[in-house]
């Protein structure tokens, strides 16, 4: 079973080091990328896979029966953003979640500056867009040196708004509407008096298939669900084909590439008798360590079902569930390094949006994390100097022995 744990985590991490940019107007140069040269990008991916892979299990167990679909890179990118501001246990919680507990900021910080200025250039047939933006509160006293980190290695957009005006957070959903080339048109509903700061992050992917589907071969066919019943389905197929191809005892697993074969989309089928619970409970962190597993060609026959899903979580109990929940904690949290002020962390919401069909892929992901102003419990001052009630009583069965108010304590 192992193997099908490994194999899942190493895909993430090759895909997320497959990412593509193309916010750039000026023509894009195709580079090699590789761990040589960009180690502290390979170690971040990894990162990013082993903390998705912990997200979706922990998604997977509050929603067995239900699509889920995520995007590792978005949800951390939009934390790592958020430990800029963090210190002490926050920080240290925050940064073990993400898997990166013993990097320091700073180099954190510069993997992502890496990711986001070399990645870009992969694959010039695949469009992926990655933007991260900054909205606080206008008039609200920010740290430079916070503001200075985000826009220099996250490339952050920096926007004070009037967060009293209605159109607030219209303006914030544009712009995830203009960045997510419209796939998700909305991440705010509505902004409460305590929010302070939103910290986004939105990607967005495009990529046709390599060898794309003959849409003349797609028919209705069962599609058989884990409770036993089926359900009609557009299927599309290749017929006999050659691809990359795996088999285990729990799976087999099939590759279809994208572009140039940078990027590519590996469905993984369990095996009759072995449940998506079977596959998901069994994550563990280290089992990208283990021997890697590779794909070779070989003939197969191949379909699949074309899809439409849209996907959204609120990942505030995932996320302390698995080792941060101080962010959350009013009054308790430590992110004095974006302000001056009692802060933590009020939401954390993330949007995802797939469409798969004969073409191709378009998928588009949006995670928001919410920063509110708690109030800090004051010191209760009690000062009798005014008439007052009194009990003596016996507090293991609740006798009452006196009851009286005092109205002049000199007066006898």
């Amino acid at each position: 079973m192992k193997s099908i744990f490994h194999f899942i985590l190493l895909l993430l991490i090759m895909t997320v080091w497959s990412c593509d940019n193309n916010n750039s107007p000026q023509p894009r140069k195709i580079i090699d990328l590789d761990c040589g040269d960009h180690q502290e990008v390979c170690d971040l991916n990894a990162a990013t896979a082993q903390f998705g892979l912990s997200v979706m299990q922990r998604l997977h167990q509050n929603e067995p029966d239900d699509n889920i679909i995520i995007s590792p890179v978005s949800i951390a990118t939009a934390l790592s953003m958020t430990t800029n501001g963090a210190r002490n246990t926050t920080h240290e919680e925050m940064m073990t979640t993400m898997k990166v507990g013993t990097w320091p900021q700073e180099t954190l910080n510069a993997a992502y500056q890496d990711f986001l200025t070399t990645v870009p250039e992969v694959d010039p047939k695949v469009t992926l867009n990655i933007a991260n933006s900054i909205w606080y509160r206008e008039g609200f006293p920010v740290k430079q040196d916070f503001i200075d980190a985000n826009q220099t290695f996250y490339q952050s957009e920096v926007n004070a708004l009037d967060f009293n005006n209605p159109n607030a957070a219209d303006e914030i959903n544009n712009w995830v509407d203009d960045k997510t080339e419209g796939l998700i048109d909305k991440i705010i509903e509505s902004i409460s008096g305590d929010m302070v700061m939103y910290l986004i992050n939105a990607v967005y992917f495009k990529g046709a298939w390599l060898q794309k589907f003959d849409a003349d071969k797609t028919e209705n066919r069962p599609f058989h669900l884990a409770d036993g019943s089926q359900v009609s389905v557009k299927m599309m197929s290749h017929g006999k084909t050659t691809l990359p191809y795996t088999a285990t005892n729990d799976f087999q697993a099939v590759d279809l590439a994208y572009g140039d074969s940078v990027y590519s989309m590996t469905v993984v089928l369990p095996n009759q008798g072995v449940s998506m619970d079977d596959i998901i409970n069994g994550f563990d962190d280290t089992f990208w360590q283990e021997q890697q597993w590779q794909l070779y060609p070989r003939e197969v026959l191949f379909s699949m079902p074309k899809f439409k899903l849209k996907y959204e979580a609120k990942l505030n109990k995932v996320l302390a569930d698995l080792g941060m929940p101080t962010a959350f904690m009013g009054g308790v949290a430590d992110f004095r390094d974006i302000a001056d002020a009692q802060l933590s962390i009020s939401e954390v919401k993330h949007k995802t949006f797939i469409e798969v069909n004969e073409e191709g892929t378009e998928a588009a992901a949006v995670t928001s994390v919410g920063i509110e102003v708690t109030s800090v419990p004051q010191i209760p001052e009690v000062i009798v100097d005014r008439p007052f009630l009194l009990v003596i009583r016996e507090n293991r069965l609740g006798s009452v022995l006196f009851v009286g108010k005092v109205m002049n304590p000199v007066a006898e």
